[in-house]
């Protein structure tokens, strides 16, 4: 009687502990603070770009984005929207679209690269 009575007190503090844990996370919002994932420290926007073209776009611009299927990208003299743009919505038969493939935050970073590109 002794061990399903305490099994018993074991199985309960489990359960409450746990319902607690679920009301304090869902409706007072404590929880364990989660690190934003899609922002970069500052000063690191040029590092996740010049690592997000090449896993993505250098091997249509080159690794030093001189061109090679795709155009050279330095000095390109456009705007910011228009190269996000292109980014997002791609050429048909050109380039390919990253909007499904990549976060807003992501092709900023890439835009900002390019535009380091002189």
């Amino acid at each position: 009687m002794t061990v399903k009575f305490l099994t018993a007190i074991a199985l309960a503090a489990f359960v409450l502990t746990s319902s607690a844990r679920i009301y304090v996370t869902t409706t007072q919002g404590v929880g364990p603070p989660v690190p934003a994932t899609n922002v970069p420290p500052a000063g690191t926007v040029a590092i996740n770009g010049r690592t997000l073209f090449l896993r993505n776009c250098a091997h249509c611009h080159g690794a030093d984005a001189h061109g090679d299927e795709g155009p050279d990208l330095h000095d390109l003299g456009l705007s910011d929207d228009w190269i996000a743009n292109r980014i997002r919505k791609g050429k048909a038969g050109q380039m390919t679209a990253f909007a499904g493939k990549l976060q807003p935050a992501e092709i900023d970073a890439l835009v900002g690269y390019v535009e380091s590109l002189k």
